[in-house]
């Protein structure tokens, strides 16, 4: 009977132990879709190794590293690895770990022994350097292991296999190289180590793919594996990395109640990852422990700065004042004029004086301090319900001699208008800033005066109206006029309102911002009643032109012109013709030919119905 082939005889391997060697031969050879010779001596197989190869994994400027075959048992692996000590004292391996790649003649000197060490050094954990410089641990690995696979036709053992999983870590590896050493492995029925397997999960984690994790975690457990800190650290950091953050913060949360052991680093990623995705409480509580690390205070300086920078940004208080408390207050570092700029604009959001005050103080030391600054801090103090101090920093505003317009009252509007008790109090700030002998800006006031006469009536805010020239040294604004005849209860006050509009505000000196349509119909039906038409045609002629500005143009396209009925019949009773003006422009706007056309008409029948009710 034929016996078996040769390459599956155990006797013979056991006569023969060289037969291994010949049998792994072949086999790498195999693999790079060459032929082995049968009788090719050990000195002739090595000066005619093949140089090339179908490669998975590729060194630049170098032959691509070709796929490993069948490893000898792990013992070989030992075998004549003794490195050489030389005369100098200097490490055998430490020309192959220079900052610049060994050339081929300086790893033909090198003695497998000491590129194994050099590989053992470079799976170091911790990390290392060469001479004070980092080098290129991807490309060197495989670029090692290609010259003993190739050249040295060393057998691809187990420590070959943790080496290229270990390149794989580096950004450069990818999933498809994890998959492949993995694979390849269990082609040939073999096992991954332990370290192979943690170095697989932390391969993951810069590279992630959920499914290739999920058998790396089954294969650890099958061979009762230890799954250690650095383990689950890969873990957490794989699921931050696929996008996982409530998981990964879940299994984060975990580690942290468990009292595991937890590297400063990993803290420092999810702070980094939380803050630019503003999962800011989460950051907080991340932070709160990371500055529980010892002898660490650069980086936690840094961490601080970084979230004083995206807390401040998004607005978010406690994040804001955790950092800034930590880090400024004690003068441990001083922020850029951008980040105090975003300090004070969450101060003012949230009403937090002080800290408005510190960082308007901050600025002002280092540039000229502007408009939104000193609105800002208003802002902060009406938040908080401190109208002294609002109006106060509008006064200081004013010396400073910075013009205030109505939009730097906009807080202190906010405020009341959210507040109605505190109009009182603001009243009585103002009256009471004036006998300290500062004067109150005109729009300051005004917006008392306008809140006023919203909530209680335009004859409620007469009082004020009327000591503004006192108050201020100038009559009020054009806009607070507006607001009081607008909110005008009886027919008198709006007649002494009209008269005052017309005598204080010349035609074309209305620098006030421009009003909504229903403002504008309110003003000219208010005029029109109050027989004052010049100042109707005014009104008339200032809500044409804002049409034509585009401003608030969905508002002015939904308006029906009500206002225009009423001018209309008026002017044709006193047979006013600037009212053919105000058609002609309105004829003009787009879109309103058909309204125009439409109040025409109808006013002709009205006035056609009132000379046959006459007759």
């Amino acid at each position: 009977m034929r016996g078996s082939p040769i390459i599956y005889d155990g006797l013979w391997r056991c006569l023969c132990p060289a037969f291994d060697k010949l049998g792994l031969r072949q086999a790498v050879m195999a693999g790079h879709g060459l032929k082995a010779r049968r009788s090719m001596p050990r000195d002739v197989a090595r000066r005619t190794a093949p140089s090339r190869g179908i490669s998975h994994f590729r060194v630049p400027g170098r032959r691509p590293m070709t796929t490993l075959a069948s490893p000898e048992p792990p013992t070989t692996e030992w075998r004549n690895s003794t490195p050489s000590t030389p005369a100098s004292g200097q490490p055998p391996h430490d020309s192959l770990l220079r900052p610049t790649p060994p050339t081929e003649d300086m790893m033909r000197q090198a003695s497998v022994a000491d590129i194994l060490a050099a590989l053992r050094l470079m799976r170091q954990l911790e990390g290392w350097n060469c001479h004070g410089h980092q080098i290129d641990r991807y490309d060197r690995i495989l670029l090692l292991v290609r010259h003993l696979l190739l050249e040295r036709l060393h057998p691809p053992t187990f420590l070959i296999y943790e080496c290229l999983m270990d390149a794989m870590i580096d950004p450069q590896g990818s999933v498809k190289g994890i998959r492949m050493l993995l694979d390849e492995l269990a082609a040939r029925d073999m096992k991954p180590s332990s370290p192979m397997c943690h170095s697989a999960l932390a391969a993951l984690s810069i590279h992630p793919d959920y499914v290739l994790r999920q058998q790396v975690l089954d294969t650890m457990q099958e061979q009762w594996f230890t799954i250690g800190q650095d383990a689950k650290q890969s873990l957490v950091l794989g699921l931050l990395r696929d996008e996982q953050y409530e998981l990964a913060y879940l299994r984060l949360s975990e580690m942290v109640d468990q009292n595991e052991a937890i590297d400063s680093w990993v803290y420092d990623i999810f702070i980094v990852v939380f803050g630019q995705l503003g999962y800011f409480d989460e950051l907080l509580l991340l932070l709160y422990r990371r500055k529980s690390f010892v002898d660490e205070d650069k980086d936690v300086a840094s961490l601080l700065y970084y979230t004083l920078d995206m807390c401040s940004r998004a607005f978010h208080y406690r994040g804001t004042v955790f950092a800034w408390n930590a880090i400024v207050r004690t003068s441990l570092l001083q922020p850029s004029d951008g980040v105090v700029e975003n300090v004070l604009a969450t101060a003012a959001r949230h009403g937090d004086t002080a800290l408005a005050t510190e960082a308007l103080d901050k600025i002002s030391r280092r540039t000229r301090l502007l408009a939104h600054h000193f609105e800002a801090v208003a802002e902060a103090f009406a938040a908080n319900n401190d109208m002294d101090g609002a109006f106060h920093a509008l006064c200081v505003m004013q010396k400073n001699g910075i013009p205030i317009v109505q939009a730097n009252t906009r807080g202190v509007y906010e405020a009341l208008r959210r507040s109605p008790e505190l109009i009182h109090a603001a009243e009585e700030s103002i009256r009471s800033l004036v006998s300290s002998e500062q004067q109150v800006p005109v729009v300051a006031v005004g917006v008392v005066v306008e809140l006023i006469a919203e909530t209680q009536g335009t004859e409620a805010a007469l009082n004020l109206y009327d000591d503004i020239p006192e108050l201020c040294g100038e009559p009020a604004s054009s806009t607070t006029i507006q607001t009081l005849i607008v909110r005008s209860r009886h027919m008198e006050t709006t007649r002494a309102l009209v008269k005052d509009y017309a005598a204080l505000v010349a035609a074309g000196g209305d620098e006030g911002p421009v009003r909504s349509p229903h403002v504008y119909s309110s003003l000219i039906i208010a005029c029109v009643e109050a027989d004052d038409l010049d100042l109707a045609f005014r009104f008339a002629f200032e809500a044409i032109k804002a049409m034509g500005r585009g401003e608030n143009e969905e508002a002015y396209e939904k308006s029906d012109l009500s206002w225009a009925k009423v001018l209309l019949q008026k002017a044709g009773e006193v047979e006013d013709a600037r009212i053919w003006t105000v058609v002609d422009r309105l004829r003009e706007q787009e879109g309103m030919e058909d309204e125009v056309v439409k109040i025409l008409r109808q006013a002709r029948l009205r006035r056609r119905a009132a000379d046959l009710g006459a007759k």
